[in-house]
């Protein structure tokens, strides 16, 4: 997994995608809307943020640090229905590198990104030397019929 590999996966998925900047890195930065009777008729707005930090390493604060600076990105681009009138944003979060340390591990396995009104913070990293990938083990109860999708789409990107 590396940027250009999301890039033709995202175009593969019909997800629409951009380039920008996150914590001063180029990120690659893709765009679901989907809506779903299953998901008690609501519409979910699911960004998918990748930063590649190459051998820089990882720790927790650097994953909130990109959690928070994304989030922010969504909602000042986010132009669709009001976030908690049958909306939610979906936030997932992709940190590459091979230099993670575990705290950040932890973080990503735990969901410890906090609740977000109408909005979901879902941390992820890759390791791309041992191909390891980093998220959560167990659907959180906040939001609970959305995380099926968000891990989904976090497997059809490797």
């Amino acid at each position: 997994m590396n940027t250009d590999t999301i890039k033709q996966r995202l175009n593969s998925q019909g997800i629409y995608h951009s380039d920008d900047n996150i914590l001063d890195k180029r990120s690659v930065i893709g765009y679901e809307k989907k809506f779903k009777l299953s998901w008690m008729a609501t519409q979910l707005n699911t960004f998918i943020v990748v930063t590649d930090f190459k051998d820089e390493k990882i720790t927790s604060t650097i994953v909130d640090q990109h959690l928070t600076e994304s989030f922010n990105f969504t909602k000042k681009n986010y132009t669709g229905w009001p976030r908690g009138l049958q909306s939610a944003i979906g936030v997932v979060s992709i940190l590459i590198s091979n230099n993670i340390d575990e705290d950040a591990k932890e973080y990503c396995k735990k969901l410890k990104s906090g609740k977000k009104w109408a909005g979901f913070t879902i941390p992820v990293i890759f390791n791309p030397d041992t191909k390891e990938v980093h998220q959560f083990d167990k659907n959180p109860m906040w939001g609970r019929i959305y995380y099926p999708h968000f891990k989904k789409m976090i497997n059809s990107l490797k």
